[in-house]
């Protein structure tokens, strides 16, 4: 899937769908047709979250409704945060970051009893990572090499 995701935002259809959210009335001034092109998005969408409830499915054996809780969407939100939105690789990278954090201060070997309040820590650490890194995870080397190079003055 995430090939797919990779080739579609290459080929001419990517294009287009980036032209239509930047700017739907100019791509259709320029003669594009949008509604063919966001019905597919729209249905590729429906495909890929159907094919993920599958999956689910097949992990865990059964589909309870609670997956549909905001605390669930609140998470996937977060994870493309956190990885930076705007790339197919910060919402992985997201979404492990925000899992491996979890993990960490859920730890009672690292944080003893403060661990049953891991969401203090956790929240505060998100927010941090969105203060700090505006453009997420992913856009940390590029802010690092910005910070490192000097500035000339003209003169």
């Amino acid at each position: 899937m995430y090939r797919l995701l990779g080739l579609l935002r290459r080929v001419r259809f990517g294009h287009a769908l980036a032209g239509i959210k930047s700017n739907e009335q100019r791509m259709r001034a320029a003669g594009f047709s949008t509604y063919p092109y966001t019905l597919v998005a729209f249905m590729l969408s429906g495909t890929l979250a159907g094919i993920a409830g599958f999956l689910h499915a097949v992990k865990d054996g059964f589909v309870n409704p609670e997956i549909l809780a905001w605390h669930q969407s609140g998470a996937v939100l977060l994870m493309l945060i956190l990885g930076g939105i705007g790339t197919l690789r910060g919402p992985v990278l997201g979404a492990f970051v925000f899992v491996l954090l979890k993990e960490l201060f859920q730890s009672e070997a690292l944080f003893g009893g403060f661990a049953r309040h891991w969401q203090l820590p956790l929240g505060l650490t998100i927010i941090a990572c969105v203060a700090l890194m505006p453009g997420g995870v992913i856009g940390l080397p590029a802010q690092l090499r910005r910070v490192r190079r000097p500035v000339r003055h003209a003169g």
